[in-house]
């Protein structure tokens, strides 16, 4: 690799140190070509300009700052080295105290990569299609406001499958097991399987459990109305927690296996268990 694309996010490298650290030893130090991108709000508006040319994307950054990078580049098919700089991170490979030794092994082609699937979601209000959009770790159906329950069926391949009360649902990829469905109760999954979790959010039964569907499946979720007509209902989908659709009563939200993958690079030969121990203790 010789050109690379810095991206980071400056509430974590407030000063820029660890970026101008960083984009002069790949520079100086290994006669690389660095772009850098400092997003000056969250929506990380990459351009093409900035991608043109570049073998690889680094992130300085946490998970959230990753997610947003991977759903601006997911076209280009770059792959993303993240490079942790909070507390606890899922999708970064390395930390920020081994940022030097990461970079020397990626110079040297010493690393893996590993194409990680993403869900697509469609929201369907009557016969109109009101968005589409694609999550690396979830889509999320929620309620905000009112503390009233959620009332809401789902359908697989067409077929019935179960009529939830609930406070929302989490449909998570592998990588996304260890996110909100984590938090949640929902399985950890390795990342690189190819699977659809479904996870309900505080269900009001004790048969509802996480149920793993096969990554081609087709899911539908359909908005019931509320046990009480006579409260408004504020009800939201949320695509990796950073897109927001308002959702109503008789929308459906349409869920398959994208057609996008995100490739993410690994240095480290820790396997998924033994990298989940670590970030466990953490917690």
């Amino acid at each position: 690799m010789n050109s690379f694309l810095l991206i980071t996010n400056n509430q974590k490298d407030k000063d820029l140190s660890v970026t101008n650290s960083v984009c002069d030893y790949l520079m100086k130090e290994k006669g690389k070509q660095v772009k850098t991108f400092v997003p000056e709000s969250r929506d990380y508006d990459i351009s093409e300009e900035h991608l043109t040319g570049v073998d690889c994307v680094i992130v300085l950054g946490g998970d959230g700052t990753i997610l947003r990078v991977a759903k601006k580049i997911v076209k280009s098919n770059l792959p993303i080295l993240g490079v942790n700089m909070g507390h606890l991170g899922y999708l970064a490979d390395v930390d920020k105290s081994n940022v030097f030794n990461a970079l020397d092994a990626l110079c040297e082609g010493k690393y893996t990569t590993q194409n990680r699937m993403m869900l697509s979601g469609k929201v369907i209000r009557g016969e109109q299609e009101i968005c589409s959009l694609d999550a690396l770790n979830d889509i999320v159906i929620t309620r905000g406001g009112s503390m009233q329950i959620l009332n809401f069926e789902v359908r697989v391949n067409d077929k019935m499958l179960k009529a939830y009360r609930a406070d929302g649902m989490i449909l998570a990829t592998p990588t996304g097991s260890t996110a909100y469905n984590l938090s949640s109760g929902g399985p950890i999954v390795e990342p690189s399987a190819d699977m659809t979790l479904l996870t309900p959010i505080a269900p009001h039964t004790m048969l509802s459990r996480s149920i793993i569907l096969q990554a081609e499946d087709e899911i539908e979720v359909t908005i019931l109305p509320p046990h009480d007509l006579n409260v408004e209902q504020l009800i939201e989908v949320y695509f990796d927690g950073i897109e927001r659709v308002k959702l109503e009563v008789g929308d459906k939200v349409e869920v398959t296996k994208s057609e996008m993958t995100t490739t993410l690079i690994r240095i480290s030969s820790a396997s998924f268990l033994e990298t989940l121990y670590e970030k466990m203790k953490e917690r």
